[in-house]
C-alpha cells in the first residue's frame, strides 16, 4: 500500500478535516507505510524553536532534539558557535536535501527509520557520518542491511557501505554475493568490487577484505572453470592478502596451478618457485611440471628425485616422478606410489593404459576396478567406460558415463571434445530400450546385490525419461552418499527438494538437507511441518533416523513408535528395507533380540541385502557364532567386491581368519580405518610395538584418521616415545578440540 502524502499547516490538515495532535500521532504510529513530508516538519508536541534552511525552503526543528543526535551538533546548536544564538540556520551546503532534513527532524524525535524510504535512509547514514551521529549511523546501517534481498540490491546498496563505513549494510551484500556463487562471479559487477584495486582497498579498510575470504573465492572459481581470467584475478587477491609463510605458499601454488593450466609455463614456474621458498614442498613437484612442459624433463626428473632423497618419501613423490620415466623405472615408480598411497588415482590410470598398449584391455579394466571400488572418479569412469567401447560391452560403457554424469552432469569426454550426454545417445543405440517399470526393476535388482554404480546408472535413465522427478532425484543422493561423493549427493537432495510435488515432500528434503549440513533439531522441526500436513514414509523415517543419530537415549521408544509408524505408510521396498534394518538395529541395542530377528528376516524377504550383517550381529551375540560367520558370508556371496562385508565377517571368526578378511577388506578400500587398527593392536600384543606404529602410520599418511592418530599417540606413550605422543595429540586435538580421551593423553604425556 502506497504510503499517504500528508501537508501539514500550522495546525493539521488532512483531507480536508482536522484531527489532534495526539490522535494523529496515533496514527502516524500504527501506520508502516513510507511517508514522504513535503513541507514543514511534522510537531508533535513540543514547538519548534530553530529552522535550518536549505536552498528556499525552511525545516522547522526542536533545538534540543537536534542537538542530542551528536556532539559535534549539540555543539554547535548550544556551544559558543554563531548557530547556537541563530533562529534560522543556513544547511545549504550540509550536503542534506529537503526532504532528508524533514526526515532528521522526524527521526529526532521518533527514533524510527520505517517511516522514510531507502533512499531517505541513504541521506541520513550520510549526514549521521558528516555530523557523527553514531546512534543514528548504526539504526540506518541495520535498517538497510534488513533491506538487502538480492543481487540487484546487493550491488546497488554495497557503494553506498562502503562509501559511508556501513559495516552490517556492506556485510549484508556481501552475504548476498557470496550465497549466489558461483554464478555471481560471471557478473562483471561483483568482480569489479572483490577485484579492482580501489574496492580492494575500501573493502580492507572496513574489515570486510581477508586471505580466507579470497581463499574461499578462489577455491569456488577454481572449480567453476580453472582457467579463467576470474580465476586468476582472485589468486592475485589472494596473494596480496597473504602474510604469513604459509598463505603465501598456499597463494602462489594455487596460483601455479592454474598457470600451468592455462599453458602460461613461465609464470607458473616462477609461482611455484615462490611457494617453495616459503616451506611448500609440494610446489617443487610443480617447478618440475612447468619444467618439464618447457622441453627440459631430465631437470625435472633431477628435481623430484632429490626431492625423494631429501626428504621422507611419499607417495606422491614417486607419481611425479614416474611422468618423467620411461620402461621399467616408471613401473616401478607407479607401483611404489600406489603401495605408499593407494589412494592416488594415476598410477592405477598409469598402469592400465600401459595394459591396453600390451592389447591387456580385460586387465586393463580390473586396474581400474580396483580404485572405482572404494574412490569414484569422473576420469577412471570415462577410462572403464572407453575399456569397455573397445571390448563391445556397450552396456557396461553406458552404466559407467551414467554413473559419470551424476556426478559432473556437464561432463566432457575425450579430452573435452564429447559431452557425456552424447556419448549415452550413441550407446544407447547399442543397448536394450527400457520402460520406467523395466528401470525400477533393474534398480531393485542391483540395489539388492549392493551394486551402488549400477544403481546411479539406472536412475540416470529413469530421469531421462522422468526429468525433475523428486523421488529419483532423493535416491540418487542417497547412493552418491554412499560412495562418498558428498558434494554430488547435496545437489542432488537439493534438485529433489526444488523439484518437489508438494509442501510437505519439500519439507522433508530440507530437513535432510539441514540433517548433514550438522542443523538436527531444526531438521526436526521440518519433518514436524511435514508430519502436520500429511504422515508420509519418509517424514517419519527422518525423524527417526535423526532422533536415533542425536538424542541422548536412541533407543527410546518414541524412535520405535516413528519407524513403526512409517512401516505402516505407502513406500517400496528400497526404503522399507532400510527402515526394517534400522528399526532391528534399535531392537539389538534394547536387548529385543528376537523382535530384532524379525526385522531382519522381513528386510531379507523384500531383499535388503545389508540386513545379513544385522542378522549376524544377533546370533554373535545369542553366541551362535558359526552362524554369524555364516550370515556374513551370504553377504560376500551376494557383495563379493564389498569390503565392509569382509570387515564385519572378521569380527565373528578366529584371528588367522579375521586377519584374512581384513587384509582383503584393506585391499579392496584402503580407506577402512578399522583394519589398520586392529593389526596394530595385535602387533602391540605381541609386543612388535615399531611395527604396531608403522602400520598405523601406513595409513595416517594418507587419511589422518582420529581414532588412528590418538592408538598412535598412545602406542607412542607406552614406548616412552613423549615427544612423537605430544605431537599426535597436537594433531588430533586440530581436528577435535574437544576430543576428552585425546585431552587426557596429552595431559598425561606432558606430566
Amino acid at each position: 500500500m502506497r504510503s499517504q502524502r500528508l501537508c501539514y499547516r500550522h495546525g493539521c490538515a488532512m483531507r480536508g478535516g482536522t484531527m489532534s495532535w495526539w490522535a494523529l500521532l496515533l496514527w502516524i504510529v500504527g501506520n508502516s507505510a513510507s511517508i514522504y513530508v513535503e513541507n514543514e516538519s511534522l510537531s508533535l508536541v513540543e514547538e519548534s524553536d530553530v529552522s535550518f534552511c536549505i536552498g528556499n525552503e525552511e525545516v522547522n526543528c526542536v533545538r534540543y532534539r537536534i542537538g542530542s543526535l551528536s556532539n559535534p551538533l549539540k555543539t554547535m546548536l548550544f556551544g559558543y558557535f554563531a548557530e547556537s544564538k541563530m533562529n534560522k540556520i543556513n544547511f545549504s551546503r550540509s550536503g542534506i536535501s529537503v526532504k532528508g532534513m524533514r526526515a532528521l527532524e522526524m527521526y529526532s524525535r521518533t527514533r524510527r527509520l520505517d517511516l522514510f524510504c531507502p533512499e531517505i535512509v541513504l541521506e541520513l547514514l550520510s549526514f549521521a557520518n558528516r555530523f557523527c551521529c553514531e546512534e543514528m549511523k548504526l539504526a540506518c546501517d541495520a535498517h538497510l542491511a534488513a533491506l538487502v534481498g538480492n543481487i540487484k540490491d546487493a550491488l546497488l546498496l554495497i557503494e553506498y557501505a562502503l562509501e559511508e563505513t556501513a559495516n552490517l549494510l556492506l556485510a549484508s551484500c556481501l552475504q548476498v554475493l557470496l550465497r549466489e556463487l558461483p554464478s555471481s562471479l560471471h557478473n562483471s559487477k561483483v568482480m569489479r568490487i572483490f577485484c579492482s584495486s580501489e574496492n580492494k582497498e575500501r573493502l580492507a579498510m572496513v574489515g570486510h577484505a581477508s586471505f580466507l575470504l579470497y581463499y574461499f573465492l578462489s577455491q569456488v572459481a577454481m572449480e567453476e572453470c580453472m582457467v579463467s581470467n576470474t580465476t586468476v584475478m582472485l589468486l592475485e587477491r589472494l596473494g596480496e592478502y597473504a602474510t604469513k609463510n604459509w598463505q603465501k605458499a598456499i597463494a602462489f601454488h594455487q596460483l601455479g596451478c592454474v598457470l600451468l593450466e592455462r599453458k602460461e609455463y613461465k609464470n607458473a614456474q616462477h609461482c611455484f618457485e615462490v611457494a617453495a621458498e616459503v616451506g611448500h614442498v609440494y610446489s617443487v613437484a610443480g617447478v618440475a611440471r612447468a619444467k618439464h612442459k618447457q622441453g627440459q624433463p631430465y631437470s625435472a626428473y633431477k628435481l623430484m628425485s632429490s626431492l625423494i632423497f631429501e626428504y621422507k618419501p611419499a607417495g606422491w613423490m614417486y607419481q611425479e616422478r614416474s611422468l618423467y620415466n620411461i620402461g621399467r623405472e616408471k613401473i616401478l615408480d607407479v607401483n611404489l606410489a600406489t603401495e605408499l598411497d593407494p589412494t592416488l588415482s594415476f598410477p592405477y590410470v598409469c598402469r592400465a593404459v600401459m595394459k591396453v598398449e600390451d592389447k591387456q584391455i580385460r586387465a586393463a579394466i580390473l586396474e581400474i576396478d580396483k580404485i572405482i571400488g572404494f574412490m569414484l572418479s569422473p576420469d577412471c569412469l570415462e577410462l572403464r567406460a572407453w575399456l569397455s567401447i573397445a571390448l563391445g560391452d556397450h552396456e557396461s560403457a553406458i552404466r559407467d558415463v551414467r554413473a559419470l554424469l551424476t556426478l559432473e552432469p556437464k561432463y566432457k569426454m575425450f579430452r573435452g571434445k564429447i559431452t557425456g550426454d552424447y556419448l549415452v545417445q550413441l550407446l544407447s543405440h547399442h543397448v536394450q530400450k527400457m520402460t520406467q517399470a523395466d528401470c525400477w526393476m533393474q534398480l531393485y535388482e542391483r540395489w539388492s546385490f549392493v551394486d551402488d554404480i549400477g544403481s546411479l546408472a539406472i536412475i540416470h535413465q529413469m530421469l531421462e525419461n522422468e526429468p525433475a522427478k523428486s523421488i529419483l532425484e532423493f535416491r540418487q543422493s542417497l547412493l552418491l552418499l554412499r560412495l562418498n561423493c558428498q558434494k554430488a549427493a547435496m545437489r542432488s537432495l537439493r534438485l529433489a527438494r526444488n523439484h518437489s510435488s508438494s509442501k510437505q515432500e519439500r519439507l522433508v528434503y530440507e530437513g535432510w538437507i539441514l540433517y548433514d549440513i550438522g542443523y538436527g533439531e531444526e531438521a526436526v522441526s521440518r519433518t514436524d511441518e511435514s508430519i502436520a500436513i500429511h504422515k508420509s514414509f519418509e517424514a517419519l523415517f527422518l525423524k527417526a533416523y535423526v532422533l536415533a543419530d542425536t538424542c541422548p537415549d536412541p533407543q527410546s521408544s518414541s524412535v520405535i513408535q516413528l519407524l513403526e509408524e512409517a512401516l505402516k505408510c505407502p513406500s517400496d521396498g528400497l526404503r522399507k528395507g532400510q527402515a526394517l534394518n534400522n528399526l532391528g538395529s534399535i531392537y539389538v541395542d534394547c536387548g529385543k533380540l528376537d523382535n530384532a530377528i524379525e526385522c531382519y528376516m522381513n528386510a531379507l524377504a523384500i531383499k535388503h541385502t545389508r540386513a545379513h550383517q544385522g542378522l549376524a550381529r544377533v546370533y554373535h551375540l545369542k553366541s551362535q557364532h558359526k552362524d554369524a560367520y555364516d550370515e556374513m558370508t551370504k553377504l560376500i556371496e551376494k557383495a563379493h567386491n564389498n569390503a565392509s562385508a569382509y570387515e564385519k565377517r572378521s569380527e565373528f571368526s578366529d584371528r588367522v581368519m579375521a586377519k584374512n578378511d581384513l587384509d582383503t577388506a584393506t585391499r579392496l578400500d584402503p580407506l577402512r580405518t578399522y583394519p589398520y587398527r586392529y593389526r596394530a593392536a595385535v602387533m602391540m600384543d605381541e609386543q612388535k610395538e615399531t611395527e604396531a606404529v608403522e602400520e598405523l602410520t601406513k595409513a595416517i599418511v594418507f587419511k589422518p584418521d582420529l581414532q588412528m592418530i590418538h592408538l598412535r599417540a598412545a602406542f607412542y606413550e607406552s614406548m616412552g616415545n613423549l615427544s612423537s605422543a605430544l605431537q599426535d595429540c597436537q594433531a588430533g586435538l586440530c581436528l577435535d578440540p574437544k576430543n576428552t580421551d585425546i585431552l587426557d593423553l596429552y595431559k598425561k604425556a606432558r606430566e
